[in-house]
């Protein structure tokens, strides 16, 4: 009787058990697909050969024998007869023929009960890799072996599985040495889209998605074999099999070109969908390329999707409560990708206080603030590790303020909300809050909403005054030297956040205050200039809007770098310490001491400004500065031909009000309106600096926590205090942790992350019902979805003028992918810290925003022509594609650069 089963040559399974990983494997090669070389120890030779040898020592018919008595000495007798067993020649001449001398092979388990109903046994087992024809017999007796391990006992004996001794089937497998690899989905897991297959790719073996320790690129392609997105990240990291060492070789890469072509994607989309035919049922796929040649390396069913349809089918029976509308618009510029727990607890908390305090300085009563309890706490929240809008809760907060249905169209409109919020009786809410008021009390409320719009509008006088107190407090909080962090404890560390959070959060008002001015008089001006002029009103009221840079800390920084600049210009020598600098990022003192002065200087002042400076797990400028430096050194570089057109943003404007066909009062409501938007502009982005000075010392509040836990051994790393929740942290210095084991929780949340990054982000807007689990339905509600599909001509909100021709590049994040003069760079957000990179750009395209988001606002001042708001855009143009577009209309047009060039 052969004990070995080769699927390669025809032979017959029916009566073998060898497990349902072998059996998959077989189902596979038998319906045609590439599957490496593989064949199958089954049990029978342990059945037939080995357990006899075993019921001679020990008198036992099934697991429950051994557990009786004596199961420490059984087991090792079990351990020892397997060990030391010659194997039959008759076994040892059939499988050397199956193997070569020359290849290196993977050796692991197939057991039935690792796939049972009751119990699963995946990953008790032992696997081996790198192994040689000649170690066969010693790695196929290992695996048996480990059917007898301490923790498999423990687990059998724990569950009562007392079936019939066995040992697991072994699968002995080629190693592929891939290429390229990833994982698919044959259906979306996240939208329930049958007709939807993703693919997330990397560069070298797949152990890199899968452990998540790289990002790989991600596809959507529909059944009809056409792209419907596609987000491409930059590779850091390629692993590949070390045969000599018998390890995986990881190698330091920076690669932004795609992994797989377009021919690739075809055959590698088309094997997905006729395996998920031969199961029937939605599959997720392990797959690689190696010399060009597509391996299927395992199918498995996705768990979580016949779950979420069942959902889906129930969801109008069962769950009609709890709707919740959420947006990304606006907070998606704040906080783009995934955020780390650590982040989300604070913002949450830190957007609750702010706007309760924000209600109190207004002059909201007491009983209407203590019913918004829920909406003050609920304004964010987090879905598959993004943050998003809690969009009804923000429309019921505009309740409590005068004129709120006016005020509606214009938060909307500095949100970058693409459509209104209809279906939902928002009056309820505070109905809900007022119905047990007698009639004095209604009016009283009806008295202090009216009291609140007189507040609003006197803080119009006295909100510069404010914005400078403002500043004056985070200054003297931040400055004070009897703060530490090194030196602190961490009871004096918790203390020191909680000052930091009331000091911060109790004088947060004037932001908000100005947030609301700058929010009702963008609007108002915008109206106002619809309304007296009928043509390019919205071109007109762009150039008007702008800045002319006039005390604005925002393009400070740029300033500071066309200094730092100069100086790399005018020293040969100091351009090749700065290189050598970016190459091996070594120390950034310089033999240029003015340069050395004007760097410290700019670090003082903006060390905490970074890509993301929002999420406390960023790195900061002082803490990463080559990002930093190889922004000088481009500069230091670019020829003045290829810099954008130079304007004078102020004879413009003064050029628009001379030619103003309209009356001499409408002229002066026009510009009074124009000034008043523009002042609040100012401030507002004056005051996003303090902030972003706020969050870099709760950053260091947290990283110096972070240390102690690391040195107390509660975390592995210090970073991964990033993973934590603020109440889980503080938890275990007051003892109100409910769990303590962080490692395990820090463990399970990094496995959690890394999925959501390879699985496809939710839409701009979606509706959830009821509890917001694991496997939550949704329903889009995105209405634009079908824009932009004319790939060869795309549109978005025009805020910054000028007609651009040339090649654009794709970047996600400017720390990875370098900037260079005359970039048109084509982004889905920006950021604070972008202003470093603009100086740089002949012209911007964004995916996200609206006419006051921070790449218009920074485009506008620094004259480079720019459009916002353009959907798909990073999926439909792609680095190297020739554009001109036009930052007056809004529009871009993809051409042929041959074409142009004859």
């Amino acid at each position: 009787m052969s004990y070995i089963y080769d699927v390669f040559q025809n032979y017959n399974s029916e009566n073998l058990k060898i497990g349902k990983k072998a059996e998959n494997l077989v189902k596979l090669t038998k319906n045609g697909f590439n599957v490496p070389y593989f064949l199958v120890i089954t049990n029978e030779y342990f059945k037939k050969v080995i357990l006899k040898e075993i019921r001679k020592k020990i008198d036992v018919e099934n697991w429950n024998d051994i557990f009786e008595s004596n199961e420490t000495q059984n087991i090792e007798i079990i351990r020892n007869i397997i060990e030391n067993h010659t194997i039959q020649n008759n076994f040892i001449e059939e499988l050397q023929k199956f193997l070569k001398d020359d290849k290196y092979y993977a050796v692991r388990s197939s057991s039935i009960e690792e796939d049972s109903e009751n119990f699963s046994f995946a990953g008790q087992f032992e696997t081996f890799l790198y192994i040689k024809k000649e170690e066969m017999l010693n790695k196929i007796k290992k695996v048996w072996i480990s059917s007898f391990s301490n923790h498999v006992m423990k687990y059998r004996k724990e569950g009562n599985i007392n079936n019939e001794i066995n040992v697991p089937a072994v699968i002995i497998q080629e190693m592929v040495n891939s290429e390229k690899s990833g994982v698919a989905f044959s259906a979306n897991p996240i939208n329930n889209n049958k007709n939807e297959v993703v693919l997330s790719c990397v560069f070298g073996l797949g152990t890199s998605i899968v452990d998540g320790d790289e990002d790989g690129d991600l596809y959507i392609v529909n059944k009809n074999l056409e792209l419907v997105s596609k987000e491409i990240k930059i590779k850091t990291l390629k692993q590949s099999l070390d045969f000599e060492k018998k390890s995986i070789k990881r190698e330091k890469i920076h690669e932004e070109k795609e992994v797989l072509n377009e021919k690739e994607i075809r055959e590698l989309v088309q094997n997905i969908i006729n395996i998920e035919k031969v199961y029937g049922v939605p599959q997720d796929i392990e797959w690689a390329f190696e010399n060009k040649k597509l391996y299927i390396l395992q199918a498995r069913p996705i768990t979580t999707f016949e779950s979420r349809t069942e959902k889906k089918k129930n969801s109008e029976n069962l769950i009609e409560e709890n709707i919740i509308i959420w947006d990304n618009s606006n907070i998606v510029e704040s906080y783009p990708e995934i955020t780390l727990p650590l982040t989300f607890s604070f913002i949450k908390n830190a957007y609750a206080g702010v706007y309760k305090q924000f209600s109190k300085v207004v002059g909201i009563s007491k009983k209407i603030m203590d019913s918004y309890e829920p909406i003050y706490a609920n304004m964010l929240g987090i879905l598959n590790g993004r943050v998003y809008y809690n969009l009804i809760n923000w429309y019921k907060l505009l309740l409590l303020l005068p004129n709120s249905k006016r005020n509606s169209g214009f938060m909307e409109q500095m949100m970058g909300v693409k459509q209104k919020l209809s279906g939902i009786n928002l009056e309820e809410n505070l109905l809900e809050a007022t119905k047990n008021m007698n009639f004095f009390e209604k009016k009283v409320i009806g008295l202090k909403k009216a009291r609140a719009g007189f507040s609003i509008f006197f803080n119009m006088f006295s909100i510069e005054k404010k914005a400078k107190r403002f500043c004056q407090i985070i200054d003297q909080t931040l400055s004070s030297k009897e703060y530490n962090l090194s030196r602190m404890d961490i009871t004096e560390l918790q203390k020191y956040y909680i000052l930091l959070e009331n000091k911060f959060l109790k004088n947060w008002e004037t932001p908000l205050i100005n947030d609301f001015l700058v929010m009702i008089w963008f609007g108002i001006s915008k109206k106002i200039m619809k309304k007296f002029i009928k043509n390019d009103a919205e071109e007109i009221h762009n150039i008007l809007i702008a800045q002319k840079g006039e005390n604005m800390i925002s393009v400070e920084p740029s300033k500071y770098m066309e200094k730092l600049s100069e100086i790399i210009k005018k020293d040969t020598s100091l351009q090749e310490e700065i290189k050598n600098i970016i190459k091996n990022k070594t120390d950034i003192v310089t033999s240029n001491l003015e340069f050395n002065k004007l760097l410290n200087e700019y670090l003082e002042k903006f060390g905490d400004r970074t890509v993301h400076e929002l999420k406390l797990e960023s790195l900061t400028l002082r803490e990463n500065p080559i990002y930093l430096f190889r922004m000088l050194y481009s500069l230091a570089l670019k020829k003045e031909k290829n810099t954008h057109e130079k304007r004078d943003i102020s004879l413009e404007q003064k050029k628009i009000y001379e030619n103003l066909k309209i009356g001499i009062v409408k002229k002066m409501i026009l510009k009074k309106s124009i000034s008043n938007a523009k002042k609040f502009i100012k401030i507002r982005e004056n005051l996003r600096y303090e902030r972003t000075k706020a969050y870099g010392i709760i950053r260091k509040v947290f990283r110096q926590i972070g240390i102690h836990m690391k040195d107390s051994n509660i975390i592995e790393n210090e970073r991964d205090i990033f993973y934590l929740t603020i109440n889980e942290i503080f938890g275990l210095i007051d003892a109100s942790a409910i769990d303590t084991n962080l490692k395990e929780i820090v463990k399970i949340r990094k496995r959690k992350y890394e999925h959501y990054k390879i699985i496809p982000a939710l839409p701009d807007r979606f509706l959830t019902k009821g509890f917001i689990s694991e496997e939550f339905y949704y329903e889009n509600l995105t209405t634009e979805t079908n824009k932009n599909k004319n790939f060869n001509e795309l549109t978005g909100t025009a805020c910054s003028k000028g007609i651009v021709k040339g090649i654009v590049k794709v970047v996600l994040n400017p720390m990875e992918t370098e900037v260079e003069e005359g970039d048109i760079v084509i982004t889905k957000s920006t950021d604070p810290s972008w202003v470093m990179v603009f100086p740089l750009l002949k012209g911007l395209i964004v995916e996200k925003g609206s006419l006051l988001s921070h790449s218009a606002i920074i485009s506008r001042e620094m004259n480079i022509p720019a459009i916002v708001g353009v959907q798909n855009a990073t999926t439909i143009l792609k680095t190297g594609d020739y554009v001109e577009f036009d930052g007056s209309t809004g529009i871009i047009k993809k051409i042929d650069s041959k074409l142009e060039k004859e």
